[in-house]
């Protein structure tokens, strides 16, 4: 009888030890599997902020909602700010205030407009300008896989994940919903037509699609916005900055201070985050290495018990011919076989239940839209535990090997 053969009926043989192992094993690889993945995901944030401002100003919410609203496309629907006010700032014109003060706007380099308004499946639609493309960000300019941004009302560019995951192409047609939050209804359907495909850019940028101002003009002004804006249709989310040298404090001073709006430093919110995320995302990879080490423990001292009580059984195979090579195959194969099957079943739990837990979480973590990490991404836990059941048997393998046939018959 092969030694595969032979771990196969063993492992039959004793089911409920067998189940508890497998199963035991099994929830140790989900829990590891949703932590390493969570892990993932909440380092997608700092890989996939979108390029290019040093600032962002959004209406008051706080510094980590308006980076993530604006750099990252997540969170709910952001407050809105006055098209006046980046008219007056795009123009660097004297800005004016109720109360008589005055304030110069000559320490911003560039200036885009950014407005959410539609949905396309789950990939938010932005209305911008030719600033957005032409005017860069980045220092350079945002470079097109074919088409254009032509800034025509109803046409738009999509970014590279949108292209590649719903198969659109230039000249292409589709239809977004309307979108100005949860808790503002808006029937409205907009019709778009693809004009340009940006390259990858490995961003946010790539997960969005864009079009111009005068196209969310309209829908807004057939929405009604009373409870969100006092301004009208005449509204944008954020604006995305690049500023002039020690232009930052001034720009504050003016917006913070004397506005509904918020300028944010972008360098220090995304350390902000980071170091409010950091440890808790060390905290949870530890988590999951101690719990795959803890469920190859409980492995190897199963393993231990279960071949402690066999060893009259493995004396008689020797005894009829069975070499210490094919027994010591035996139990790596009972190991593997062990493994595997808690692997497989680890996996399943884990692809159940991870949209729960990322639920639970909440806004603490990217919407699996933004920064979905696929099953697959659990493998080097599937790996460490075909690993660690498979040693968990060095022990019974080194009993096996120093075992005294005569002295086991005897007993």
């Amino acid at each position: 009888m092969s030694p595969l053969k032979l771990a196969t009926l063993n492992l039959w043989r004793r089911k409920i030890p067998t189940f508890l192992a497998v199963g035991a094993i099994a929830v140790a690889v989900a829990c590891s599997g949703i932590l390493w993945r969570i892990n993932i995901l909440a380092s997608s944030r700092f890989e996939s902020l979108g390029k290019g401002p040093e600032a962002v100003i959004g209406a008051k919410s706080g510094g980590i909602d308006i980076l993530l609203g604006s750099l990252n496309g997540e969170g709910s629907y952001p407050g809105f700010l006055p098209k006046k006010l980046f008219d007056s700032l795009r123009s660097a014109q004297t800005v004016q205030f109720e109360d008589g003060a005055q304030s110069q706007t000559k320490y911003i380099r560039a200036i885009v407009p950014f407005l959410y308004f539609a949905k396309f499946k789950e990939a938010r639609v932005v209305a911008t300008d030719e600033s957005f493309f032409g005017q860069p960000l980045d220092n350079e300019r945002m470079q097109f896989e074919s088409g254009s941004w032509t800034g025509n009302p109803n046409e738009a560019v999509i970014g590279a994940d949108i292209a590649t995951h719903s198969g659109l192409n230039v000249g292409d047609s589709f239809t977004a919903n309307a979108w100005f939050g949860e808790d503002i209804f808006s029937p409205t359907q907009v019709s778009l037509k693809v004009a340009g495909i940006l390259k990858s850019t490995s961003s946010t940028w790539d997960r969005l699609i864009y079009t111009d101002l005068a196209s969310a003009q309209e829908i807004l002004k057939r929405t009604d916005l009373r409870t969100k804006s006092i301004w009208g249709a005449d509204v944008l989310n954020y604006f995305l900055v690049r500023l002039e040298p020690n232009g930052l404090q001034p720009l504050q001073a003016l917006v913070n201070s004397r506005t509904v709006g918020q300028v944010i430093d972008v360098q220090t919110e995304k350390t902000r985050l980071e170091e409010l995320v950091g440890s808790g995302k060390n905290l949870g990879l530890l988590l999951a290495i101690l719990v795959l080490i803890q469920g190859g423990l409980c492995m190897a001292s199963m393993l231990i018990t279960r071949f402690e009580a066999m060893s009259m059984q493995l004396a008689v195979l020797r005894a009829i011919g069975y070499q210490k090579n094919q027994l010591g195959t035996w139990l790596v194969f009972e190991g593997l076989i062990i493994g595997l099957c808690a692997a497989v079943i680890g996996g399943i739990l884990d692809y159940a239940f991870f949209p729960f837990i990322c639920h639970l979480l909440g806004s603490s973590l990217p919407s699996l839209e933004l920064g979905g990490v696929m099953i697959f991404a659990s493998w080097p836990v599937w790996f460490m535990t075909l690993l660690s059941t498979t040693l968990a048997v060095i022990v019974p393998l080194y009993r096996v090997y120093h075992q005294d046939v005569h002295f086991s018959l005897r007993g």
